[in-house]
This record gives structure tokens, C-alpha cells and sequence, in this order.
């Protein structure tokens, strides 16, 4: 082979090389910012999921304790729609919630 095939080779090699590098180096930084990013929504979710057990744990103690039947009844009404069987319920449609 001529000195110019090889040189020609040698030189095609190294821009492979340099492409993949760059390549790698391209798509590493993008994996580093999207597993920041995912790190930042599991924080918040855990907070969030914090929060939520807090609550659970605070209903959790007041329908417990028997001791607050009017919160109990306010909330099966309000969340639930509950009614005694001998009240009449009355829906506003234009109330907002």
C-alpha cells in the first residue's frame, strides 16, 4: 500500500474516533440532566406522599377517637353525598365546587 491509502485510513479512523467521542460525551450530559430532572420529581413526589400520610394519619386518629361526630357526619356528607334516609337533599346546579 501507498503511503496515502494509509494516511487516508489513519485519518477516516481518527474522525470515526472523535465522532464517537463526541457522541458519547453528547448523549452522557443528556442522561446527567434527565436523572437531575427525575430526582427533582421524586423529591417532590415524596413530599407530596409525606403530606398525604400526615393527613391519612390525622383523619385516621379523628374517626379513631369517636369522639367528633359532626366532623365525621360534615364529610360523609360533603365528600360523599351521604343523606339520613328521611332528609331531603336539595342540589344547586349552578354552584360551583
Amino acid at each position: 500500500m501507498t503511503r496515502k491509502t494509509k494516511s487516508k485510513k489513519h485519518t477516516i479512523l481518527r474522525v470515526a474516533f472523535l465522532a464517537f467521542t463526541v457522541y458519547v460525551v453528547v448523549s452522557f450530559t443528556v442522561m446527567q440532566m434527565d436523572i437531575a430532572k427525575r430526582k427533582e420529581e421524586l423529591a417532590s413526589v415524596q413530599n407530596e406522599l409525606k403530606e398525604q400520610e400526615y393527613i391519612n394519619s390525622e383523619i385516621t386518629d379523628i374517626l379513631n377517637s369517636g369522639e367528633n361526630t359532626e366532623y365525621i357526619m360534615r364529610i360523609a356528607r360533603e365528600k360523599l353525598g351521604f343523606a339520613f334516609p328521611d332528609e331531603e337533599v336539595f342540589v344547586d346546579p349552578n354552584r360551583k365546587e
